[in-house]
């Protein structure tokens, strides 16, 4: 009977052992049986409580907001828009390299070019939630979702809002009971009175 073809199992390849003082020799050494119900996950609270007072004394200026946006054509641009939803992320987060973003001369006037580091979205919010927040995952042909960035109302009723999207996968550091996010500015923010800019489509 011919073999053509057939592989014997003894001839493939297999792995090399590890050493017998791997640190996967140690049976002291395992994964956490129960992460939900480690230290870190049980003080989450009580960071996020800390982290309020930086809000509460006025240190943390800039709100943070997931935004999705409806149109009423059935597809984004078409029709007029509105504000679906507008969900605040909590206790506020840390900006970092916020003075990065720098201005770009467009036909239609300056736009902002430039990324930020979200920090210390609070560990309580699952990967999931974040997806969710942040839009991951395609909305449905009539919404569109983005980041929204606004100073807490000390410059005044109306301040500038900034519009982003999420860069890369965020990053859980647990050491430090954060969530830590790269965003990326985006043009189309809303006016500062809140109103969705005219973007429609026009077709011909």
């Amino acid at each position: 009977m011919s073999t053509e073809g057939n592989t014997d199992p003894d001839d493939v390849p297999k792995a090399a052992p590890l050493n017998p003082k791997s640190p996967n020799a140690d049976p002291g050494l395992h994964p956490n049986p129960a992460p939900d119900c480690s230290l870190a996950a049980s003080m989450q609270s009580i960071v996020d409580d800390a982290r309020q007072l930086n809000t509460d004394f006025g240190i943390r200026p800039y709100r943070v907001f997931s935004v999705v946006v409806r149109w009423s054509g059935g597809e984004r641009g078409r029709g007029d828009a509105s504000v679906e939803s507008e969900i605040e992320f909590l206790p506020t987060p840390k900006l970092k390299d916020y003075d990065s973003l720098a201005g770009d001369l467009r036909s239609g006037g300056e736009v902002e070019r430039g990324q930020i580091k979200l920090t210390e979205i609070s560990a309580n919010y699952t990967e999931a939630d974040l997806f969710t927040l942040f839009h991951v995952k395609p909305l449905t042909d009539d919404r569109e979702g983005y980041v929204e960035i606004r100073h807490d109302g000390r410059q005044g009723a109306e301040p500038e809002r900034r519009r982003f999207t999420l860069k890369g996968a965020p990053f859980h550091d647990a050491t430090n009971f954060q969530w830590v996010c790269m965003l990326l500015a985006q043009d189309q923010a809303r006016t500062k009175g809140g109103a969705v800019r005219d973007v429609r489509l026009h077709r011909f």
